[in-house]
């Protein structure tokens, strides 16, 4: 039961991981939208900033425009006090001078003396009321100045206080446009990193996004060259079906010798009609066992690849009911045609068990044999089976025949669509 069979595995190429390159470009739209959520901060930032400094300018233009004004009024003001310190002066000789006055005129005497050296009673009266009168004067004088330097102390207290907080607020403005001058400064340097940031990240993705494109034409061709020499094995196929009316046949004596057979096949005393059990499969795998029957007796060359290999010879059969049977390895090859595995129990004609390895199921190892199942019978199956004994490429049949793979191998029954 030991095929020979090496056959050239077409593989399909390795897909491309556009997942992983799905994956970086997603990532770096992460990085460029979380950047231009934090430019946009920024931006506002500073704006906010502009706003408080057209503000604070506008705050010192308006103080300008007051400490303007506040400067006419205080020179008015200090036109004022000075008038008012020159009415003090004033004030101050003209009471030096009554004072000398009194002093000389001998005024300075008491009511009492006045009236005790009159000359008369009406001496005495013209004496009281002058006296009288100068006194209200001096009283009078005495109550403005008082006045007056009051007034003084106080406009000069309001001027000096005025002048006080006009100073601190434009100390205070000023200091304000200082440190937002400064924070705009340090707001746009950073808002300038994270643009340089987002070009980076926004070249990393056009980079992702060109390798992808690459890798996915690079696939495209593989793919449309493996189609290609798919499609060339199965015309080799289908042409070396057309012409299995030229077989090889073996002796007794073990030569070959080439001839002609009718499109029957060559029976060779070998039971080759269709099973009954075969009318309860599909007309394409009936096809296919008709093909197969058809075959027994042809021997074929052997090698790798060639038409004389059991796993070929059963593509051959079943490409020949319209059955696809793609190029691949022992397993793979099933796989990629839409073959399902099903129990022994379970086999029906039109079925192929195929010998694979435990470990290695895709190895082409020694032990590795295909046969196709023609028919069924009370548990026993009837198959046809090609290159047995190995390196023979002799077509033959069998019935009652059972699976029975060498150690470390396993047989797998497999069931096409169709």
């Amino acid at each position: 039961m030991v095929c020979s069979l090496v056959l050239t595995a077409i593989s399909l190429p390795t897909a491309v991981k556009a997942t992983d390159y799905d994956t970086q470009i997603k990532e770096q739209d992460q990085k460029i939208n979380e950047l231009k959520t934090k430019e946009a901060e920024a931006e506002a930032a500073l704006a906010k900033i502009e706003e408080e400094l057209e503000t604070t300018a506008r705050k010192i233009e308006e103080l300008s425009e007051t400490k303007d004004v506040l400067t006419e009024e205080i020179k008015a003001l200090y036109n004022e006090i000075s008038d008012l310190n020159v009415r003090i002066q004033k004030r101050d000789v003209q009471m030096q001078k009554q004072a000398r006055d009194v002093q000389v005129s001998g005024n300075g005497t008491n009511y009492l003396e006045v009236l005790l050296n009159s000359e008369s009673i009406s001496d005495a009266l013209t004496k009281v009321q002058g006296l009288t009168t100068l006194v209200n004067a001096n009283n009078d004088l005495l109550e403005q100045q008082t006045e007056d330097k009051t007034t003084v102390e106080e406009k000069t207290e309001v001027v000096e206080g005025q002048i006080s907080a006009l100073e601190q607020a434009e100390t205070d403005l000023n200091e304000k446009q200082d440190s937002l001058d400064t924070l705009k400064i340090e707001q746009e340097i950073a808002k300038n990193d994270l643009e340089a940031q987002r070009a980076t990240e926004e070249s990393k993705k056009s980079e992702y996004i060109s390798q992808k494109e690459a890798a996915e034409k690079k696939l495209a061709d593989e793919q449309a060259a493996q189609k290609k020499k798919q499609e060339e094995a199965e015309r080799l196929a289908q042409e070396i079906l057309a012409q299995t009316n030229k077989v090889n046949v073996i002796e007794e004596d073990g030569t070959t010798t080439a001839v002609d057979t009718p499109s029957g096949g060559v029976s060779n005393g070998t039971d080759v009609s269709i099973p009954e059990s075969a009318g309860e499969v599909s007309a394409a795998k009936q096809a296919a066992i008709s093909a197969a029957l058809a075959d027994v007796g042809n021997s074929y060359p052997t090698g790798w690849g060639a038409q004389g290999e059991c796993l070929v010879s059963v593509r051959r059969w079943l490409n020949a009911g319209g059955i696809n049977f793609a190029v691949g390895g022992p397993h793979s090859g099933y796989v990629a045609s839409g073959a399902k595995q099903v129990s022994l129990s379970e086999i029906k004609p039109g079925d192929v068990i195929q010998y694979e390895n435990i470990y290695t199921p895709e190895g082409w190892i020694g032990g590795v044999h295909t046969v196709l199942i023609v028919g069924v019978s009370n548990g026993t199956l009837h198959i046809v089976e090609a290159n047995n004994p190995g390196g023979s490429g002799y077509v033959s049949t069998t019935k009652g025949w059972m699976p029975a793979p060498p150690a470390n191998f396993r047989a797998v029954v497999w069931r096409f669509p169709g």
